[in-house]
């Protein structure tokens, strides 16, 4: 099992005041059957941005708890990871913003990345290879979207699922940080692609391809376009083989693992991960039904409210996993 240097110090994050219940959609579309369909999301609310209200803004409201609870983490801070699908600007980096924003020494790395619901797998790998090479010591990894102003009005499948949200989680070292970390080590890891899904969870209008030059055409589509079926197909299939070969590469099980802790896709994917590794529901933390699925955010977001309700002894087994647009799905194991 290959260790991972750095750990995961310490997380906050932010949702959006704003807060819509089921009942909305009881009451403004009666044709949805909304009952229905939250046994099949598992979500019963969602925190939903304001109109002028951006991935970006509720990222540094997360940001500024977090160093507001670390004071001398400021000064530690050697770069910043932002990840998301719905920046502010084509152009700067939300990245550039954060060190603005926040006042960081300006000898730090800054950059975005495009990813949805693997992104902080993805982002974890970065900031730990990072911190191998020596590049950098603490890093902040960013993980915020607003999904919500990508849905059509009237499409049930992804209103009725997302949740808007930011987390910025510390990526750092044990011996500099002063405190007991969320996760002390990360383990082995696996990342993958498959381009030939890109169509099945896919925005196709209002970049350069179809601009918004070109909004009269019929086909143009600037809302988020999901094939739920599809999507899940490919959770049953690419990622439970994913989950365990890690497994396998490492000699474990599932029983094995003291905490899983997966993207909050949907009700239905959740359950269907668990009934295939056989693990039983205390191995498996949720927080869908209070904020639905927060894309980039979810996982830090999943991991800082289980510890914030429960306690894992040290050396705790534990394993990640994010999945979504792209195809894109990556899993990593860890320590507590």
């Amino acid at each position: 099992m290959q260790q991972l240097p750095g750990s995961l110090i310490d997380i906050e994050y932010y949702l959006p005041e704003q807060v819509v219940h089921n009942s909305y959609f009881r009451d403004r579309f009666p044709e949805w059957k909304v009952d229905q369909t939250a046994l099949r999301t598992g979500v019963l609310e969602r925190h939903i941005a304001c109109q002028g209200e951006t991935a970006y803004d509720l990222a540094l409201v997360a940001a500024k708890k977090l160093l507001d609870k670390n004071p001398s983490l400021s000064e530690k801070i050697d770069g910043i990871i932002f990840c998301t699908q719905s920046p502010d600007y084509v152009m700067p980096s939300n990245a550039f913003l954060l060190q603005r924003d926040l006042g960081l020494k300006k000898n730090i790395l800054a950059f975005d990345y495009n990813l949805a619901c693997s992104g902080f797998i993805y982002g974890l790998v970065m900031a730990t290879s990072f911190i191998r090479s020596s590049v950098a010591k603490n890093l902040l990894l960013v993980t915020a979207d607003t999904y919500s102003k990508y849905l059509a009005e009237g499409d049930r499948s992804t209103r009725m699922l997302f949740g808007d949200g930011a987390a910025v989680s510390w990526i750092g070292q044990i011996d500099d940080c002063g405190t007991e970390p969320l996760i002390s080590s990360f383990g082995d890891f696996l990342l993958s692609s498959d381009g030939s899904g890109w169509d099945q969870f896919v925005i196709r209008s209002g970049a350069n391809r179809q601009p918004k030059s070109c909004r009269e055409a019929p086909d143009y589509n600037d809302k988020i376009a999901m094939n739920g079926l599809r999507v899940l197909n490919f959770v049953n299939d690419r990622v439970i083989k994913q989950l365990f070969e890690l497994l396998a590469n490492n000699c474990l099980a599932a029983e094995d693992i003291d905490q899983f802790f997966f993207h909050q896709a949907s009700g239905l994917a959740l359950e269907s991960l668990r009934k295939k590794l056989k693990i039983g529901d205390e191995q498996m933390f949720s927080n869908l039904s209070a904020i639905g699925n927060t894309v980039s955010a979810s996982v830090p977001i999943l991991i800082k409210d289980y510890f914030s309700h429960n306690r894992l002894p040290k050396g705790s087994r534990l394993l990640l996993s994010g999945f979504g647009v792209g195809y894109s799905w990556g899993s990593m194991l860890a320590t507590k």
